[in-house]
């Protein structure tokens, strides 16, 4: 009997970078982002993901929904690992090691963004380290009970 995640690939086709299968909340908009954000990339991405609705939702053990390198971190180091992932590539790439082209994607939430992970996108900005990250302002923590971010409009 095939598992959830192989049918998951099999109706997204392999090629597809995050599957069906999550468990986000009806409605919710970020999976259709992140797809389209990945599905743009004509090169292999490498994602990077705080902790947040996203990464909970998607990597359920022992279900994952990335069919991509992935990996979770805590809320507030999204930036500086992609910084970190970015600056190995570059070393291998200019020792010879890798040929290949990648992107990297940091994903994080408007509170894990915002309140808990700015420093360490202030400081990868700043040392123009090559990423993109997106962020998704849902206007608070919704995987702790909704409470205010720092992006969430007064009142």
């Amino acid at each position: 009997m095939p598992t959830l995640q192989e049918i998951a690939l099999k109706t997204a086709g392999t090629d597809a970078r995050i599957v069906s299968g999550h468990r986000m909340c009806a409605g919710c908009g970020i999976a259709s982002v992140v797809k389209n954000v990945l599905a743009a990339s004509d090169k292999p991405v490498i994602v990077v993901n705080a902790t947040g609705c996203l990464e909970v939702t998607t990597a359920v053990y022992p279900f994952t929904a990335w069919n991509t390198p992935w990996m979770h971190l805590t809320f507030e180091n999204a930036a500086a690992v992609a910084a970190g992932i970015e600056s190995a590539y570059k070393s291998l790439k200019h020792r010879g090691k890798i040929d290949s082209e990648v992107n990297i994607l940091a994903v994080g939430g408007d509170g894990g963004t915002y309140d808990i992970g700015f420093q360490a996108l202030s400081g990868a900005l700043e040392r123009q380290h090559k990423f993109m990250y997106l962020v998704y302002d849902n206007e608070g923590y919704m995987n702790t009970g909704n409470q205010r971010s720092g992006a969430t409009p007064f009142g």
